[in-house]
């Protein structure tokens, strides 16, 4: 699917630039096209002017060819004079290599079109005709260099239109990976989600269904008899609700995307009603919990997501502590507020931690599934802050244990 998506990309772009950088050239074409038309044409009265001068006196009597020494033009051409009784009178050459015959053709022809300008196509001239008096002049050019400068800009364009269509394409499939890679990974991140999210409800989903089928085939039994059968039911369910109320905050996280919440949140009150929650929590998992926190810390944000946060980060440090270690949280405001939950213990591996932050990841999943964690609570975590315009990082090493910092830009 993704390579036809890159494939379908690249195509566009092609025939995008081909038309964009096709049309240019075509009309650079044209223009220089018509501008050695101009140039021709522009000899030709110069031809006219020239011919006219070597009249000054007239010489009516003058037969043949005379080649003009002193100034001549690039472009091939010749001038014919022809008197009343319509014969030749004059035959000058401009840089043309044409005898008698040939410029007795042109003139037939010229004569014959009918017309004061125009072009032979059968001697491949152009020609441009003016009466003086009882004289009529003719001016002739040759269009070989006109032809050979349009194929050469032609030929030119071309050449540029195919390189720079080898070029882009090569560009066009580096951007086409660059721009489809973020969409591949996100679909399989997708996935990889609902596969996770299948498994996850799957696991509690075959505990209850046990649980009844224990609880139907002791169907005389009193509920007090079978009272830890109805207990695990409850649990499975109470984990069930919470897996998916993850699930359904990161869904409405996503559907919310970059829009921020409003209103004021005391962070200082936040985090300082969630140490008093979590100091029996943490005593309970054999820890000393300090907090240092300023007072007057207030951010513009949800107080209830800023509070999930907090909780989820001391939650973490309480579950992953070292037993008779110390977990702390810090929060302090200069120009943003920066909350910092530290705790002591095994340090995250290197290798996890870049997938620390993605749903369902779990750096020790078997300690993770028995304290009831689905690998869903740094996700929640990084969804808060990136909503809050914040950024969460982890910092672990051995010996220094593992501290989550959560910068948020001061309300």
């Amino acid at each position: 699917m993704f390579k036809k998506l890159r494939w379908k990309f690249v195509l566009i772009i092609m025939v995008l630039l081909a038309a964009v950088l096709g049309t240019a050239l075509g009309v650079q074409t044209a223009s220089a096209a018509r501008q050695y038309r101009e140039e021709t044409d522009r000899v030709l009265r110069w031809v006219l002017e020239q011919g006219g001068a070597a009249l000054d006196p007239p010489r009516p009597s003058v037969q043949g060819f005379a080649r003009e020494e002193e100034r001549y033009s690039a472009i091939p051409a010749f001038y014919a004079m022809m008197d009343g009784a319509g014969r030749s009178v004059l035959a000058l050459t401009y840089n043309a290599d044409v005898d008698e015959d040939t410029v007795a053709r042109a003139v037939e022809g010229a004569l014959a079109a009918g017309v004061q300008s125009g072009e032979l196509r059968e001697l491949n001239l152009r020609f441009l005709i003016q009466r003086r008096g009882l004289w009529l002049e003719l001016a002739f050019a040759d269009l070989s260099w006109e032809q050979g400068a349009v194929r050469q800009q032609a030929l030119t364009a071309t050449l540029v239109l195919g390189a720079a269509l080898a070029g882009f394409f090569v560009v066009s499939l580096f951007l086409s990976r660059w721009l489809v890679r973020p969409v591949e990974e996100s679909w399989k991140r997708q996935r990889q989600f609902v596969a996770d999210a299948s498994h996850e409800l799957k696991t509690p989903l075959t505990v209850l269904l046990a649980d009844v089928d224990i609880l139907l085939s002791h169907s005389g039994d009193t509920i007090r008899e079978q009272r830890q059968w109805v207990e695990h039911i409850q649990d499975e369910g109470l984990r069930m609700k919470g897996l998916v109320q993850d699930l359904l905050f990161l869904a409405r996280g996503d559907a919310a995307g970059p829009e921020r919440p409003q209103g004021r949140a005391d962070l200082s009150g936040i985090c300082e009603g969630c140490v008093m929650s979590f100091e029996p929590v943490a005593f309970e998992a054999g820890l000393t919990l300090d907090s240092a926190i300023a007072s007057g810390v207030s951010v513009t944000g949800s107080e209830e997501e800023l509070r999930r946060l907090c909780a989820i980060l001391l939650d973490n440090a309480c579950k992953y502590g070292e037993d008779g270690g110390r977990a702390a949280v810090t929060l302090t405001a200069g120009d943003k507020a920066v909350l910092t939950v530290h705790n002591t213990g095994e340090p995250i591996p290197p290798e996890a931690q870049a997938h620390l932050f993605e749903r369902f990841y779990r750096a020790d999943a078997a300690r993770n599934r028995e304290q009831g964690g689905c690998g869903l609570g740094l996700a929640i975590a990084v969804s808060i802050v990136e909503r809050h315009r914040g950024k969460i990082t982890v910092r672990s090493g051995p010996g220094e244990g593992t501290t989550f910092i959560v910068t948020l830009p001061l309300g």
